[in-house]
């Protein structure tokens, strides 16, 4: 059985290795107050998942610093960045730290403020993987950027797909909305760029169906004989997989906290796997999308209330029955298009002929025109009344 891996977006992690004898001190202290997850491993096997960053303290005199760098290649390939504090060290020492592997090396004794400026710097601008674009990388902004500029939920959907597709060197990228049972919508898919919206079995993505079950990012570094891959020999053709499928990743697209789809990653037996260090650079991009989608959400909701100004019952401040009846259509075939549901809430007041009765028509107008600014002042962006 091959391992899933599945991470949610969290706090950067350091991890202190190396002699902790001369490791400076109050470091781990004031990485914490940074508000950086901070660990200790002493060796390759203790180290925690994806750390970000690598600290490795080494003195030269006593220790062969460069077997001690090239023992965390594993945490590079995934993404993190090796620094090694060197004491009692000499610039040729810095040099063969650098050929090593570390991506920085610092002599000890430093000021303890330039050194944890510099590890925080590289916290903030982490490097260009050859296995995967740094976590900050100038390439995650142009990702957004071209999400950024699109002007309607779908084609903001295709810009990420196409975006992570380009990035990441991923042929095939695509973005499902989840439906009952096994039923979904194929929104977009960067090896077809003109599907829009079309039905698809979820039963032919099953790492998109781990990463709903989960509702985190799952990684499948082969998918080979791993379970949720594995069908009975009766299984219909068309719901297989691709036979020379090698490695699969699901990352849940969750704008509001609610899972409304799931972006699908897939390499081929011909072309390089997907990484811890692609899945990385892919969750901070699905993050950030969902993001932009609230804003428009929000951005939607008030131009729709602006629109229907005309609209507006001027005793209640609430929409009118045109307004309501046009609103009502707009949510069913938005719940028909991406598979969400919506509710309608019908307020009565009670004993209004009664109010209307002891004082008059105005002290009814009266009552309804308070309840329409209460309702209307705890409204959420998506909210309407009518």
């Amino acid at each position: 059985m091959r391992p899933v891996v599945a991470t949610r977006l969290t706090r950067p992690l350091v991890v202190l290795a190396g002699d902790p004898a001369i490791r400076p001190d109050g470091l781990e202290r004031e990485l914490l107050r940074d508000g950086f997850q901070v660990a200790e491993a002493l060796d390759l096997s203790e180290l925690p998942a994806r750390p970000a960053l690598v600290v490795v303290t080494c003195d030269p005199a006593t220790a062969d610093c460069q077997s001690v760098v090239a023992e965390f290649d594993a945490a590079r390939q995934a993404g993190a960045q090796v620094v090694v504090l060197l004491a009692g060290g000499t610039p040729e020492h810095l040099i063969h730290a650098a050929e090593a592997g570390a991506d920085e090396a610092v002599l000890l004794p430093a000021e303890r403020d330039h050194l944890l400026a510099r590890l925080r710097a590289r916290l903030i601008s982490p490097r260009v993987m050859a296995h995967g674009p740094g976590l900050h990388d100038l390439r995650l902004f142009q990702v957004l950027q071209a999400v950024a500029i699109e002007l309607h939920r779908d084609d903001m959907l295709h810009a990420l797909v196409r975006g992570l597709s380009r990035t990441l060197g991923v042929r095939a990228a695509c973005l499902l909305h989840t439906g009952e049972n096994s039923t979904g919508r194929l929104v977009a898919a960067s090896d077809a760029p003109k599907i829009r919206d079309a039905e698809t079995d979820l039963r032919r993505w099953p790492e998109a169906t781990l990463a709903l079950r989960s509702g985190e990012s799952v990684l499948i570094a082969e998918v080979a004989g791993h379970p949720a891959f594995v069908r009975p020999d009766d299984w219909p053709a068309i719901l297989l997989p691709p036979p020379d499928l090698h490695s699969a990743a699901a990352l849940p697209l969750a704008p509001l906290g609610r899972t409304i789809g799931t972006v699908v990653l897939r390499t081929m037996a011909h072309e390089s796997p997907i990484t811890p260090g692609h899945l990385a650079f892919a969750e901070l991009a699905v993050a950030a999308v969902a993001r932009l989608l609230e804003t428009d959400d929000r951005r939607g909701a008030i131009t729709r209330r602006q629109a229907n100004a005309a609209h507006v019952d001027p005793l209640t401040g609430c929409g009118t029955l045109d307004a309501l009846d046009r609103r009502i259509r707009e949510e069913f075939e938005r719940s028909r298009r991406y598979d969400v549901s919506f509710a309608l809430v019908l307020l009565d007041v009670d004993d209004m002929r009664t109010i209307n009765d002891r004082l008059g028509r105005d002290g009814g107008h009266r009552v309804l025109a308070d309840l329409g600014r209460l309702l209307q002042r705890e409204l959420r962006a998506p909210d309407f009344v009518a």
